[in-house]
C-alpha cells in the first residue's frame, strides 16, 4: 500500500521536510506504508526531544523498540517501530506517594504538546514501575495509581488526536538490580510509550522479560524472573472511555494482606496471529503427507475504549471485547 505525500504532512515537520525531494519532483513522491511509519517515528522523536530540551531542566532518555509485522494482525503489513520514553519516577511523585507533583507539570506539557501533532491513530501507554521495597501487590497497586495520575494530568490537557492507555508493572520489571539507592531510584520510573498503532505497544509491553534485570548473577535473576512471574496479567486501562470509569487499584496500607490481581474473563480475544500448535506426525506417516496447520490472519485490533491485557507470561496481548 502507498500513503500519498499530502495526506501525512502537516507543517512545520522538519525531519519529513529533509528527507525528501524539494521542486517539480516532489509531486510525483508517494510514500509506502513501512516509509511513512518510519517517518513518523522519527518526527516524533525529533519533537518530542526538542520540546524536552526547550522546556525541561534535563531531557529524558530516549530508546527506539520494533514490533515485526508478524506478530501484528495481517492487515498493517508493516514492522512498527515503539518510542520509549524514560523518566525518573522522582520528577513525578514523593516517596511512596502517587499525586503528580508541581515540577512534573512541565513534563506533562511537553508530552501533551507533541501528542498534538500525531495522527489519530497513534497511541501512548504510560507505564508505572517501582523499586523492590515493599510487597509485591504493594508495589503493583502503587505503579497502576501513579500510572493513572500521570495520565489523567495528560487527559485533563485536552489531547484528543491520541489515544492513552495507562498501566501499572509494581517491581516486575526492573531496569537495573535493586542493589542500592541510585538503582532503586532508576527502577522508580515512568515510561511513555509512543506507537503508530495500540496493538504494536502492547505486543512490545508483552515481551518485556528479555530485559528483566538482564546481565545480572544468577541469583539476582532468579529474583527479578520471580517477581516478573508474579504478574502473569495486568490490565493496560484506557483513559478516556465513552462508559463509566473503571475502578483502579488504590494502594493499601503497608500492613494490609493484599492479592495480586488475577484477571478472569472469557472475553479475551488474542491480537495478532496465534502461534500454530506443534504437529506430531503419525508414527507410519511421511512427515511430508501431515497438512500443515492453517495459520489464523484474523485481525483484532483494539479501539480506543477498550481494556488491554498484557499477559506476560504468555508474552501475548489480548483485548477484552465489553458489551456493546
Amino acid at each position: 500500500m502507498c500513503v500519498a505525500l499530502r495526506a501525512i504532512l502537516a507543517p512545520p515537520v522538519p525531519v519529513i521536510a529533509a528527507l525528501l525531494p524539494t521542486g517539480a519532483a516532489a509531486r510525483d513522491v508517494v510514500l509506502t506504508r513501512q516509509e511513512t511509519v518510519q517517518i513518523e517515528h522519527r518526527d516524533r522523536t525529533e519533537r518530542l526531544r526538542r520540546l524536552s530540551d526547550q522546556a525541561l531542566a534535563a531531557s529524558p532518555r530516549f530508546f527506539e523498540e520494533r514490533v515485526s509485522r508478524g506478530e501484528l494482525p495481517a492487515t498493517f503489513g508493516t514492522d512498527i517501530p515503539v518510542l520509549r520514553v524514560v523518566f525518573p519516577q522522582r520528577v513525578f511523585f514523593d516517596t511512596d506517594a502517587f499525586e503528580v507533583r508541581a515540577e512534573a507539570q512541565a513534563v506533562i506539557d511537553v508530552v501533551a504538546a507533541a501528542l498534538r501533532r500525531e495522527a489519530s491513530d497513534t497511541a501512548v501507554f504510560i507505564a508505572g514501575h517501582t523499586d523492590d521495597r515493599g510487597s509485591d501487590a504493594y508495589n503493583y497497586a502503587l505503579s497502576v495509581k501513579r500510572a493513572d495520575s500521570v495520565a489523567q494530568a495528560l487527559a485533563a490537557r485536552g489531547v484528543r488526536q491520541a489515544s492513552v492507555w495507562r498501566v501499572g508493572f509494581g517491581e516486575a520489571i526492573p531496569v537495573v538490580p535493586n542493589t542500592s539507592d541510585t538503582a532503586m531510584g532508576r527502577n522508580r520510573r515512568v515510561e511513555f510509550l509512543f506507537g503508530r498503532k495500540a496493538e504494536a505497544v502492547g505486543v512490545w509491553l508483552a515481551k518485556q522479560e528479555a530485559r528483566v534485570c538482564a546481565g545480572t548473577g544468577e541469583s539476582q535473576r532468579a529474583e527479578c524472573l520471580r517477581a516478573f512471574a508474579a504478574l502473569p496479567r495486568v490490565e493496560a486501562a484506557p483513559v478516556r472511555t465513552g462508559r463509566e470509569a473503571r475502578t483502579l487499584v488504590m494502594p493499601p496500607p503497608s500492613d494490609a494482606v493484599h492479592v495480586l490481581p488475577t484477571i478472569e474473563t472469557k472475553n479475551l480475544v488474542a491480537v495478532g496471529p496465534p502461534v500454530p500448535p506443534a504437529l506430531v506426525a503419525p508414527e507410519r506417516i511421511a512427515p511430508a503427507l501431515v497438512p500443515a496447520p492453517p495459520i489464523d490472519r484474523t485481525v483484532v485490533t483494539i479501539t480506543r475504549d477498550e481494556p488491554v491485557i498484557i499477559d506476560l507470561r504468555e508474552k501475548r496481548v489480548l483485548v477484552e471485547r465489553l458489551e456493546r
